[in-house]
């Protein structure tokens, strides 16, 4: 067994690595402390978890009895289900089985589940749900919309699986690491929680790792090592309440939210001083059935990119596109003169919120005409 050395004024207290005595205790130190999700990953800093409930059960249909039962749901701050199954080393379960399990957990989970049912797992299961979620949220988010992130993430199939156990055996970190090459919209990771105990004394100290986020991934879920570092949903959606009136934030966050749910991938921008997301519709050009639609959301305001995409559709497309958005109320104005500009179709002219955004009906608008331009003639 290893050992760490914990130093406490002059005295050293040798710490040696020891086994679990049963995988309930990992599974209830998860559940009073859910930082320890964020293994040693320095971008997690200030990622949060909220506990939905322990043993929650899953139904393979709507309404139908449970089959399943997951170890623990969490929901981070930006509304993303974060699935955990526990494990000890000692289970053979862990280098095969439980992969397969965690897939029927997210497949089922995510077919069953919405934003209503996923929030009366949580109030169930607290003396004062209200109380713990602005804890939570630190009042920088209204519950509703909170929730309904949530039931945004579910639909768009954004997740996180994360496998946890006292040491990850090599079988495991190569499967974890592959589906988290492959999955563009879920996260697959392992954290690796030792703990070390003293000799012949109380303390305890836990040592998380994490597993499956290497480089390779990070470029297929579309940030570059940098950005991820830097930036996060959390930190826009935390810079944007500080920046606009609540009521612009919100509505902000709802376009973005909206966009999000019928298919749009986030891309993370990279600025050093202020955050900023990119949402393209088919960037690489993949999908036949949409045109390519890039928009970026900062701290001011959001953006049509026609710079990013001119190279990307036909002379005709582009002339839909613009014709599409200059229907959207409040708009056009910032689109003016545009035949005259030179190169053609540069322009990523950034709209201010309160013109644009004027009413949630004008945010439905908004994101109806923009999905409208996706779709070729």
């Amino acid at each position: 067994m290893s050992a760490i050395f914990l130093k406490q004024g002059d005295s050293l207290a040798e710490m040696i690595e020891t086994e679990y005595e049963a995988e309930d205790v990992l599974q209830k130190l998860l559940a009073d402390y859910p930082g320890l999700l964020a293994g040693d990953r320095d971008d997690e800093d200030d990622r949060r978890w909220l506990l939905v409930r322990r043993e929650l059960g899953i139904a393979a249909e709507p309404d139908g009895s449970s089959r399943w039962s997951l170890d623990h749901l969490f929901i981070d701050q930006e509304g993303i289900p974060t699935l955990v199954e526990v494990k000890r080393s000692s289970d053979t379960r862990i280098r095969r089985e439980v992969v397969g399990q965690m897939l029927d957990y997210a497949a089922n989970g995510s077919h069953v589940w919405d934003q209503d049912t996923i929030r009366a797992s949580y109030e169930g299961g607290r003396e004062d749900p209200d109380e713990d979620l602005r804890e939570f949220l630190r009042d920088r988010s209204d519950p509703d919309q909170f929730w309904g992130r949530v039931g945004t993430n579910l639909k768009a199939g954004r997740l996180r699986l994360v496998f946890v156990a006292d040491q990850i055996p090599s079988e495991l970190q190569r499967v974890i690491e592959f589906l988290n090459e492959q999955m563009t919209s879920t996260e697959v990771l392992a954290i690796e929680i030792k703990q070390y105990k003293e000799r012949n004394g109380d303390r305890l100290t836990l040592v998380p790792r994490m597993i499956g986020l290497t480089e390779a991934a990070r470029t297929v879920k579309g940030a570059s090592p940098r950005a991820v570092g830097q930036w996060s949903e959390s930190s826009f959606r935390d810079a944007l309440e500080k920046k606009q009136p609540h009521d612009l934030a919100h509505r902000m966050n709802s376009l973005y939210d909206l966009l999000v749910e019928r298919g749009a991938e986030i891309i993370m921008g990279a600025g050093k001083t202020e955050p900023s997301i990119n949402l393209w519709f088919n960037r690489n050009g993949e999908d036949s059935t949409k045109s390519p639609l890039s928009v970026s959301f900062d701290l001011m305001g959001d953006a049509i990119n026609l710079d990013f995409v001119r190279d990307r559709r036909s002379e005709e497309e582009m002339e839909r596109l613009v014709r599409i958005i200059r229907e959207i109320p409040g708009v056009a104005e910032y689109f003016a003169g545009l035949e005259q500009k030179v190169p053609a179709w540069g322009m990523r002219p950034t709209m201010n919120p309160r013109n644009v955004l004027q009413s949630d009906d004008a945010v439905k608008v908004f994101a109806e005409k923009l999905i409208e331009a996706t779709i070729p003639n």
